[in-house]
């Protein structure tokens, strides 16, 4: 009896495990934005904890609302949704019915592969739920009690989970005409950043790089300042910590902290780093004099790799890398999926990306598809909401999973995707390792 137990057990862990690793197996984190509380005082309730001021650097963000509509309950719902289609790509899972979702979108045969999803975060805290630390699940970066213990963020989570992709699901309040529709979120690439310090510096010359680039449509805070001056703020805050003054100085009274060293991975300052950071000696990360700064660590070590340049500048699209033809192509099969259901809308469109420094695109290594998905001020968006929420799952289920086997979308009409898939492969490091795997 014993014997044949064994051998049972023999021959069930063989089966499985051919089931396991039949095909590719990729992971994948849906980020639904926010959750939490907009709660004062900031040095309480905030986000972005610094080390040096020991204090949070960034009121937290709840998300956009209007009227009985919450940005941080739609993304939630939405991306359960994602995830418990992809779930259905799992050995155990029912891939017939999955088959028959991509059915909608080509008749032509696919690659079958394995897609390990997982949510970032729980549901949203209502405004009735009261907790000591209301946000302390929703951070995107880490924080510490008065005891000293560390409580990781998001961010942190997100690369405990060493993804191949993070899908980033938003809705804003509102946008220009210009902006209407659904829009990727990108982090401009290293070099052209590093032209913004050059410039800062004094050794850049004259504004046309930046106003002859890709990335010259930077997203602008306020429109009383133009998008170079808004450029040059982020450049300012992506090097030194600093926010700029309106003479293009470093403004010492506003330092937002290194936000590098706010996340859990392999980038972060080695350990008593904050004890020398707090002198911001000269020609080091740390200056808080722009000529005197230097961009030598782990992390700007990291930001001029070629895995980065990968991520963030060229690729299909022309520019913005893996992470804008992730970003873009989810939006195309959520359009394409909306239009098959014979919804039909101006602000029903692929809309020019959001330009700048963004904390999820900038702090995972994995390809990030980040979006916003829609305005909830707009009718057109509420519609959508309203009547349209599982099309919008199944649109970004179906493009994450054609992003990683290719899927030959049918009809060729003009919000079609492009359906190929993304190349892997020139993320490996060696036999045992990816860009992907290393980050924590």
């Amino acid at each position: 009896m014993i014997i044949l137990l064994f051998v049972f057990f023999i021959i069930f862990t063989f089966y499985t495990s051919c089931i396991q690793f039949e095909f590719p197996v990729y992971r994948v984190v849906v980020d639904p934005g926010h959750g939490g509380k907009a709660l004062l005082p900031k040095d309480y309730h905030g986000d972005r904890f610094d080390m040096l001021s020991m204090k949070y650097k960034d009121i937290f963000r709840e998300g956009a609302k209007y009227r009985q509509y919450y940005e941080h309950i739609y993304t939630y719902e939405i991306a359960v949704r994602v995830e418990k289609i992809l779930q259905l790509t799992l050995p155990d899972g029912d891939f017939k019915k999955f088959c028959s979702i991509v059915q909608k979108y080509t008749n032509k045969p696919f690659e079958r592969v394995c897609i390990q999803s997982f949510v970032s975060r729980q549901p949203s805290l209502n405004s009735q739920m009261l907790h000591k630390d209301p946000n302390a699940p929703y951070r995107l970066f880490d924080s510490f009690f008065p005891d000293g213990t560390l409580q990781e963020g998001r961010i942190s989570y997100i690369n405990s989970l060493h993804p191949h992709m993070v899908v980033s699901i938003h809705f804003s309040l509102n946008a220009s005409r210009y902006y209407r529709g659904m829009n990727a979120v990108i982090a401009a690439p290293y070099n052209f950043l590093y032209k913004g310090l050059q410039y800062l510096q004094g050794n850049g010359g004259n504004r046309s790089f930046f106003y002859n680039s890709n990335y010259a449509d930077w997203f602008t805070e306020t429109e009383d300042k133009s998008s170079f001056f808004w450029y040059c703020n982020d450049v300012m805050m992506y090097f030194l910590g600093y926010r700029m003054t309106s003479n293009y100085q470093p403004d010492i009274e506003a330092f937002r902290g290194y936000r590098y060293n706010m996340v859990q991975w392999m980038y972060n300052d080695p350990p008593g780093w904050a004890h020398i950071a707090k002198y911001h000696p000269a020609k080091t990360a740390y200056a808080d004099d722009i000529k005197q700064f230097e961009p030598d660590n782990a992390f700007f070590n990291r930001e001029q790799s070629t895995f980065e340049k990968y991520r963030r500048d060229g690729g299909y699209e022309g520019y913005g890398g893996d992470n804008l033809y992730a970003s873009n192509e989810i939006i195309r099969y959520v359009l394409y999926n909306l239009y098959m259901h014979g919804v039909r809308h101006k602000e029903q469109r692929l809309a020019p990306p959001y330009i700048s420094i963004w904390s999820i695109p900038l702090h995972v290594n994995a390809i990030n598809a980040y979006m916003e998905l829609g305005y909830l001020a707009r009718p057109y968006t509420r519609y959508i909401l309203d009547n349209h929420l599982d099309d919008m799952a199944e649109g970004i289920a179906a493009g994450i999973y054609s992003l990683f086997a290719g899927i030959e979308v049918s009809s060729k009409i003009s919000c079609a995707p492009y359906g190929k898939k993304i190349d892997l492969k020139k993320y490996t490091i060696n036999n045992n390792n990816n860009y992907f795997t290393i980050v924590r």
